[in-house]
């Protein structure tokens, strides 16, 4: 049986081996060359030992205590303590801090590799370096910023760090995952610049407060951010009981019909993956994983019987299954924040040339998710085994999918599907076995057819 390559397959040992030689080095090297090209004005430095001691405790403490997200990584209010500091005691002293309290937090506390902490460890204390020299050589001055002539500094720095921040993390989990380094950055941490923008102004807030009030100051300035840290828990958690909810409904279809077992999963990986090739904002593709997950939930509302009929459905059998889509849709639309999602579930067999279901649909009723839903759910229908048949081979589902684009399937959705699979970047598992699809599912052209490295995360 055909199987398609899979996008996050471990990258070969010897490029693995060859990574781990490679960042870090440049990490090691890269400070190195400012402090032998970079002049006395880029080494600039500003002792004040009680300001720092407390630094390096607020670090360790903001390194120790990341904040999962919803879509995967974490959070921590390091990248302020970090401007903050370049902008209080000078890149080297910044960058120190970094890896004095980086390499224990995360040996010690969160219980990673010693590579992995030593290579976040010169990340950070890098992209330190890089900024803070980068303030330096505009003009910064250090303490507290002076307004308006450190601003272009400030903006430059904080610019830098992002950039490197994210941009050299996107780098080595791409290489890891086999994912362009663009395309880790897009998905995961482009949504993070507006957040950013603020750690900007409040390290500007924690470097005048701490030259105006002292160490008292700096201490009343991290409860809000105490405050801002439980507060983000509490959405993160929100947003992981929608996800286990969702996730609850498909293990409930498949507990009801046993051919569909792991079949949503599947489709929900397909479309969470054409979605990106089609450079969806991800907050759209979030949303398009809930509704592939429980795209056919509206089945449980129909008889058992046909649910679990080993055989193909007659007429009327196909037309009470017919049905589900907009059960499901009532089922999803009682939760608020699923509302987005339950309308793709509603209109996810959707045709372009007008013969899906439910009828009467009209283009502008169809989100793009749904359409990406449909495109995927056939594909995984055609490539699995069923009771009755075994599952087509990927080539030929492939050429199905191209033979009804325009008609049966969305055409830009067919080819972003195609693409992916010519790219070995569409299997979510390419070396699991493939379970069985349910005996409804309709054939194509029928009438009515159906991390990587743990630790290793931005600032």
């Amino acid at each position: 049986m055909n199987r398609i390559p899979g996008p996050y397959a471990v990258a070969p040992a010897w490029a693995s081996r060859f990574l781990w030689i490679v960042v870090p080095s440049f990490f090691a090297a890269l400070p190195v060359l400012i402090a032998i090209f970079g002049g006395d004005a880029l080494r600039a430095s500003r002792w004040d030992l009680p300001a720092i001691a407390v630094w390096a405790v607020l670090l360790f403490a903001a390194e120790a205590l990341p904040v999962p997200l919803p879509r995967g990584g974490t959070m921590t209010v390091a990248s302020i303590l970090d401007i903050a500091a370049i902008l209080l005691f000078g890149p080297w002293i910044a960058a120190a801090l970094d890896l004095v309290t980086t390499i224990p937090a995360q040996m010690l506390i969160l219980r990673n590799r010693g590579g992995t902490a030593a290579l976040s460890a010169g990340l950070y204390a890098s992209t330190s370096i890089v900024a803070g020299a980068a303030y330096l050589a505009a003009g910064g001055a250090l303490g507290a910023p002076r307004f308006p002539q450190d601003v272009v500094p400030v903006l430059l720095a904080g610019a830098l760090y992002y950039a490197l921040n994210t941009g050299w993390v996107s780098l080595v989990l791409g290489s890891q995952v086999r994912e362009p380094a663009l395309t880790i950055w897009r998905h995961h941490f482009r949504d993070g610049l507006p957040q950013h923008a603020l750690s900007i102004g409040y390290g500007l807030l924690f470097a005048q407060v701490s030259v105006a009030a002292g160490i008292p100051g700096v201490l009343l300035l991290v409860l809000p951010l105490l405050f801002a840290r439980y507060a983000l828990r509490l959405y993160a958690d929100l947003r992981q009981d929608h996800v286990s909810f969702v996730r609850a409904l498909s293990l409930a279809l498949d507990a009801v019909d046993p051919y569909t077992h792991e079949h949503s999963v599947r489709v929900a990986e397909y479309s969470v993956r054409v979605a990106r090739r089609m450079g969806l904002p991800e907050s759209e593709v979030e949303t398009i994983r809930y509704a592939a997950l429980v795209h056919d939930i509206g089945k449980i509302a129909q008889r058992p019987d046909v649910i679990r009929k080993p055989d193909p459905l007659d007429e009327e059998e196909r037309r009470l299954m017919m049905r589900h889509p907009e059960a499901g849709a009532h089922i999803i639309g009682q939760i608020r924040a699923l509302g987005d999602a339950a309308r793709m579930v509603r209109t996810h067999h959707w045709r372009p040339d007008g013969r899906g279901y439910p009828p009467g649909l009209t283009e502008a009723d169809v989100p793009v998710g749904a359409r990406v839903i449909h495109v995927c759910d056939a594909f995984d229908a055609m490539v699995s085994d069923r009771p009755y048949r075994k599952g087509m081979p990927v080539a030929r589902a492939l050429g199905e999918l191209r033979r009804h684009a325009g008609t049966q399937f969305d055409a830009e959705i067919v080819i972003a599907l195609v693409a992916l699979h010519d790219e070995g970047r569409l299997a979510p598992d390419p070396g699991a076995p493939r379970p069985a699809a349910s005996p409804d599912d309709p054939p194509v052209a029928a009438a009515d057819p159906p991390h990587a490295l743990a630790g290793l995360e931005p600032r």
